[in-house]
């Protein structure tokens, strides 16, 4: 696979620092322990008594995490089957952080986010821009969320990874996840919890957010970093 080149000037990380301890939700959970592997300290030179390893205790969907099809769908492949290219691409930011909290996005609204950001390409990385973090009440709102028709929209431009800044874009109540499977069904994983969307310069910029190649799990937090040029 040849190494794409593109030029940059600026790097913005868009994803979550974990913090041990910072939630104990099983679901978002990340906790870390630091164990020594010196077996003799008294008989060890100094400079060698730090000699450690991590043990690690995380959900998957701690942090800036990415869903992948198994989310949602039995026979969907886990994180670590997806294809490398998933993780890497140009991407481009859609601005949707006037829309009313708890309301639906249609496709209209969608469409005219996306011409303003200059068009989606076949293959782009997709960002939506909600602006959680600034409106959220912390009171339990629902985000804005994507209709199925606008999140139909937008698998058809032939987007590969679609990412959002807050928890989630599934339809109120609606058990049968109709948006997560519009996604899953295709192959598209879904990256949850972004943050720094607006200290974007630009509409348009390349993205890196590969996540370890997990087998057997549904998602994995990962570090998202955007270039600008």
């Amino acid at each position: 696979m040849e190494a794409p080149a593109f030029p940059y000037r600026r790097v913005v990380d868009l994803s979550r620092r974990l913090v041990p301890g910072q939630s104990e939700h099983p679901w978002t959970r990340f906790d870390a322990r630091v164990e020594s592997i010196v077996a003799d300290p008294a008989s060890t030179p100094v400079e060698g008594r730090w000699y450690v390893v991590t043990q690690l205790a995380l959900s998957g969907h701690a942090g800036t995490h990415v869903e992948a099809p198994y989310h949602a769908l039995a026979d969907g492949a886990a994180v670590g089957e997806l294809p490398a290219e998933r993780w890497f691409g140009q991407a481009v930011v859609l601005d949707l952080s006037d829309v009313v909290w708890s309301a639906p996005v249609d496709l209209a609204r969608l469409r005219q986010a996306a011409a303003r950001a200059g068009g989606i390409r076949p293959g782009d990385i997709v960002f939506l821009r909600f602006d959680w973090d600034e409106r959220a009440t912390g009171d339990g709102a629902y985000p804005p969320y994507p209709t199925n028709e606008a999140l139909r929209w937008l698998v058809e431009q032939g987007i590969k990874l679609l990412g959002i800044d807050s928890p989630g874009l599934e339809l109120p109540g609606d058990r049968s996840l109709t948006n997560h499977r519009t996604l899953f069904e295709r192959g598209i994983p879904l990256i949850e919890s972004l943050t720094a969307l607006e200290q974007l310069r630009s509409s348009r910029f390349y993205v890196f957010a590969a996540p370890p190649p997990a087998v057997g799990t549904d998602a994995m937090p990962l570090r998202v970093l955007a270039f600008e040029a």
